[in-house]
């Protein structure tokens, strides 16, 4: 593929720019400036190793050190940086002075690029009005998958009562870098986020092809929607978009047909993510860390003996002359998506007929999932009388089946502002024990000091 050498805007961070007014206007020697239709197929074609912050499917990873899916031992302590153990303990700030948050920095990079494309790409030369509609609307997606993960990471749980006064994130809408950048409400971004994929809807290809999942589809279009309305709480328009997705697209792996050794089958280890069939949208942690023991409330829901997740997500550290446990199997490098798939929308159709008191279609649907995840021969079958047995059987499942995949961190915050749950995460780490209260402030990421200095129109999440 022809690589396009482009404008410097896609390599300065968007919130570290200033007194650029005239930076736009300058056609910068040895560079492109994006002309023609197939230019901005390869802005948004970018799928850059991992640690860059500028390939589309860079996503975020501070999640998993947030969550109580992993644990930290006296073996595992000393693989940390420091700005992860901060994010470990909790702390106030994660990030020194003047450091990146590679999240923050991915996502909105993300972000300019999309407006690059949405404002240019139809008035670019060569393609044809197809062609120029359907990278309008990849870019509107991208877009909104990243102010989804953005407002999520750095703002409070939406709740229908608070959520247009809580500050949200800045929305990015220009590409002036002189841009004044306050923080939106919660209820805006979550309105800017539905508006964007609701413009992409019927302008994309119906399915994932593989090596082409970085692409999106009208189905991870759909995915998105089912995703962003599980987290407002709005179960009805959750449960219509999840049916969407899935009525477009619902291939599963069966995982008895991995090859011996497989581990996080379907999932972004380079380049196998791309081999994927539940992929329903790329997407890949920014961090290099990976190397995470499987905490005990996690681990304890599996059937280690029947369940092929186990095998794949997991390898006891035995093999290492060691006694703390397991280890999650993306220390080796393989990483889980962190995309919408499949095998979410059939969890978050069944937790929207739970919570409308369907519990039949509910485990319907956890046993379809389970029946392609468990050894042939072995008793999968899961069954709910009430619609609150249905309801934990689906969080069991997914916390099962999204394990390290960017969602248990989101759901705790879910969980506990909706249903009261009051999941407190604990983290021991060198003999320290840091306890996240339910709803604590500290559930809320602080923003990097860096772009607070560069933009002090961004206020602070309170400490």
């Amino acid at each position: 593929m022809k690589s396009l050498k482009y404008i410097c805007f896609l390599v300065v961070l968007i919130t570290g720019m200033t007194g650029c007014k005239k930076y736009l206007d300058i056609v910068p020697k040895g560079k492109i400036i994006p002309q023609k239709t197939n230019d901005y197929r390869l802005l948004l074609d970018q799928i850059l190793p991992r640690g860059s912050s500028n390939g589309f499917t860079q996503s975020f990873s501070n999640d998993v050190l947030m969550s109580d899916d992993m644990e930290v031992n006296a073996f595992s302590a000393s693989f940390y940086k420091a700005a992860s153990q901060n994010v470990l303990m909790f702390a106030e700030h994660i990030y020194q002075d003047s450091e990146s948050d590679p999240d923050w920095e991915a996502l909105y990079n993300q972000i300019y690029v999309a407006n690059l494309v949405t404002s240019q790409v139809m008035d670019s030369e060569g393609g044809t009005p197809a062609e120029k509609n359907a990278l309008f609307a990849e870019a509107k997606v991208h877009r909104a998958y990243a102010y989804l993960i953005l407002v999520n990471l750095y703002a409070k749980q939406y709740v229908a009562a608070t959520a247009a006064n809580d500050p949200g994130v800045p929305i990015r809408k220009n590409l002036d870098f002189e841009e004044k950048l306050p923080r939106a409400s919660v209820q805006e971004v979550y309105n800017y986020i539905l508006q964007d994929l609701n413009d992409a809807l019927g302008k994309l290809p119906a399915a994932p092809q593989l090596n082409l999942n970085y692409r999106p589809v009208e189905a991870a279009c759909n995915a998105l929607l089912a995703r962003a309305y599980l987290c407002m709480n709005n179960v009805p328009s959750a449960l219509a978009y999840a049916n969407g997705s899935i009525q477009l697209y619902n291939t599963l792996i069966d995982y008895n047909t991995l090859p011996a050794g497989q581990s996080f089958p379907g999932t972004l280890a380079e380049p196998t993510g791309l081999q994927s069939k539940e992929v329903l949208l790329l997407k890949s942690p920014t961090s290099t860390e990976s190397f995470f023991y499987g905490s005990n409330g996690l681990v304890s829901l599996y059937d280690q003996q029947n369940d092929l997740r186990f095998k794949a997500k997991f390898a006891s550290d035995a093999a290492f002359g060691l006694n703390f446990g397991f280890i999650c199997t993306g220390w080796s490098g393989k990483t889980p998506a962190k995309g919408p798939s499949t095998a979410e929308m059939l969890l978050i159709r069944a937790e929207c007929y739970a919570r409308t008191e369907k519990v039949n279609e509910a485990i319907t649907d956890l046993n379809t999932l389970r029946k392609s995840r468990f050894k042939t021969g072995s008793n999968s079958t899961l069954i709910a009388a009430t619609p609150a047995q249905a309801l934990l059987l689906v969080k069991q499942e997914r916390r099962r089946e999204l394990a390290f995949s960017g969602q248990r961190w989101f759901d705790i915050k879910r969980y506990n502002a909706i249903d009261n749950d009051n999941i407190t995460v604990t983290h021991l780490i060198n003999g320290a024990s840091y306890t996240l209260a339910p709803n604590s402030v500290r559930c809320v990421l602080p923003i990097g000091r860096k772009y607070i200095d560069l933009n002090p129109e961004i206020t602070q999440n309170p400490r």
